[in-house]
């Protein structure tokens, strides 16, 4: 037999129109029951319907500072995040926190993620953290003297409102003392 004469197709014989019909009968008779699809797995429904309520969006560094101590918890609050790339969170801790916080590591990818941010794993740097001051005004140089308090105190009668009155009041110390 030759090369060309076993890659050309082989006669093909008159087929006969009944044997199809009882062929197509007989697997008819032999058919089992229909299969049920499995349900849908839940997680993939639940994400089908929260997808379009869930930004798409990653958190950004400066939104992770200003929401940290939400985000974090009274264990991380004490740490800093300091750079976020490439799923890697950089935390500036102190140095005897930091093994503890390490060890929490975990636990601190869990609540990000939930928070919507895609952190992949956390570094831990031990160095002093700078805590944020708790207030921006500053002390006055030279207390009003009582003739000058006074007369602020006179000019402000008229307002009713505590707290607005209370702010004139800095405001108006505050220019007073130059």
């Amino acid at each position: 037999m030759s090369l060309r004469d076993k890659f050309r197709p082989a006669p093909t014989l008159a087929a006969d129109p009944q044997a199809e019909t009882r062929a197509s009968h007989a697997l008819n008779g032999q058919r089992g029951r229909g299969t049920w699809s499995a349900a849908p797995r839940a997680g993939k429904a639940a994400a089908r319907v929260l997808k379009p309520l869930i930004p798409q969006g990653s958190m950004g560094l400066n939104e992770l500072k200003r929401r940290w101590a939400e985000i974090a918890g009274d264990s991380f609050a004490r740490c800093a995040p300091e750079k976020l790339a490439a799923g890697t969170l950089t935390l500036r801790a102190p140095g005897a926190l930091a093994p503890f916080l390490q060890q929490q590591a975990p636990l601190l990818i869990e609540r990000l993620k939930v928070a919507g941010a895609k952190i992949k794993s956390v570094k831990i740097e031990q160095r002093a953290t700078q805590l944020p001051r708790t207030s921006n005004v500053r002390s006055l140089k030279r207390p009003l003297t009582a003739s000058e308090e006074s007369a602020l105190s006179q000019a402000l009668r008229p307002v009713d409102d505590p707290n607005l009155k209370s702010a004139l009041m800095r405001l108006g110390r505050a220019l007073k003392q130059g």
